[in-house]
């Protein structure tokens, strides 16, 4: 009996030994809430996906997302961030409503402790570890030279901006009135806000036909608005003398610039933020080290290759980590 008992014992201690392998334990897995600024927008749907995306390359990531139910909604937001920080999570990728309204929120998440990872919109203050996005003056600017470019550098033009609050839409009007400046053909008929949503886009642009009888082309400030634009400029019978483009290059986009619809787009790349900001968590989380910031480059979506961007965001690919590294960061 005692040699039996001796025997489940070291049994026992083996079996301990062998589940206690310095290395070999179960690490805790690691909560990172993913922000969006609404449900509504494709853009943000693919940012989404490029998130889960990063996330499903490694083990041990409990991915969640965030976001107002009231489009860009600064207390909405506020509200919810605030209830994020008390259950605190081990890291935020955080894109602000408006990006000076939330930088005590930012504030608060760095008292607490909670690494953030700014996308998308810039944060005009508080601590964050990286910023992954597009610089909005230089791909507006792009964006306006290249239409330009195809009605000879002369032209009626509609500036639709977006959120007035957004740090994305001010870059963006700048960007187009430069290339206005820049080219004494174009005239500046009005430019008005439209709120980066399609049924406004349509609505305001329904009242500036009526005011304008000569329109050459409507630069909005994304592809939401656009496709709105799009929608009032084909009702009036107008859509053959107009053109219209947008920035995101998004799939409803993208069909259209294949149908001839759309003029272009800029690829303002939501799939690639998502992802690479997520993934910029991750490996943070996993204590290595991650650049200041990453700029993505411009890119032009017309009909000559806009038929790619047609693809579900689940099916696009995505950039090597080590590429992004390598040609758009800066440490």
């Amino acid at each position: 009996m005692r040699a039996k008992t001796l025997l489940l014992v070291a049994i026992a201690i083996c079996l301990a030994i062998s589940f206690s392998v310095p290395g070999q334990a179960a690490e805790k897995e690691k909560w990172v809430v993913f922000s969006v600024k609404n449900i509504v927008n494709p853009f943000w749907k693919a940012c989404w996906v490029g998130a889960q995306r990063a996330a499903a390359e490694y083990q041990g990531i409990n991915l969640t997302y965030t976001s107002p139910h009231k489009s860009d909604n600064i207390d909405e937001q506020t509200r919810m961030m605030e209830d994020i920080i008390l259950r605190k999570p081990d890291a935020v990728v955080f894109v602000p409503v408006d990006y000076t309204a939330m930088v005590p929120t930012v504030e608060k998440m760095n008292n607490a402790g909670i690494p953030v990872f700014n996308y998308c919109n810039k944060m005009a203050g508080g601590k964050y570890e990286i910023y992954v996005g597009s610089d909005d003056e230089k791909l507006a600017y792009e964006m306006a030279k290249f239409v330009f470019k195809a009605v000879d550098g002369k032209a009626n033009v509609i500036v639709q901006d977006g959120v007035p609050g957004a740090s994305t839409a001010q870059g963006r009007h700048k960007g187009f009135m430069k290339a206005i400046e820049e080219t004494p053909g174009i005239k500046l008929l009005t430019a008005q806000p439209a709120n980066y949503n399609r049924l406004m886009g349509m609505q305001v642009m329904e009242n500036l036909l009526q005011r304008f009888p000569k329109v050459d082309i409507v630069l909005a400030a994304n592809d939401e608005q656009a496709l709105g634009c799009v929608e009032a400029i084909d009702a009036a019978g107008r859509l053959k003398e107009i053109k219209v483009t947008g920035v995101d290059a998004n799939h409803d986009a993208a069909q259209s610039i294949t149908e001839g619809r759309l003029f272009a787009s800029a690829d303002y790349a939501g799939l690639v933020q998502g992802y690479l900001a997520t993934k910029a968590a991750i490996e943070y989380l996993h204590g290595n080290k991650v650049p200041q910031k990453i700029i993505l480059p411009v890119v032009i979506v017309s009909k000559e290759n806009a038929k790619k961007w047609t693809e579900p965001p689940e099916k696009k690919p995505l950039p090597k980590w080590e590429d992004i590294l390598k040609h758009h960061a800066t440490w």
